[in-house]
């Protein structure tokens, strides 16, 4: 599923980055595809959401769309399988656990990104979020 965070959206509108959209993945286990596909969009909205809360427009709006990838353990995506969540139809998954800065901070817990690495990013968002208060 693809989703943006308020401070990359931002930045891009203003000019400053080429691309402010992120993507996640969750595993669901249904009956069939579409369903599968209905259940990732409204996690998909739910996630953005709470990453944008005081965003008006839908996720959908923005043109974002979930996908199934069949081939998932040989994606580009197989270096952080274990970071995402596995679902039913209708459970919803821990949106706190999900999105840019839960994947920051994961990597650390799991060795993906050394301590320095992880202060650097956290320096880049804390000055970024600096940034759009000074636009406000």
């Amino acid at each position: 599923m693809i989703y943006h965070d308020p401070v990359s959206y931002e930045m891009w509108k203003s000019g400053h980055i080429e691309d402010f959209e992120s993507t996640t993945g969750i595993f669901i286990t249904s009956e069939n595809e579409p369903e599968a596909i209905a259940w990732g969009e409204q996690i998909a909205q739910m996630l953005f959401e709470r990453i944008n809360a005081s965003e008006t427009n839908s996720w959908k709006s923005f043109g974002y769309t979930c996908w199934i990838l069949d081939d998932w353990k040989n994606s580009h995506w197989k270096h952080c399988l274990e970071f995402f969540q596995s679902v039913n139809i209708h459970e919803i998954p821990g949106l706190e656990k999900m999105g840019s800065e839960a994947y920051v901070k994961w990597q650390l817990a799991n060795g993906k990104i050394t301590q320095e690495e992880f202060d650097s990013i956290e320096k880049q968002n804390a000055m970024f979020a600096e940034w759009m208060e000074k636009r406000r």
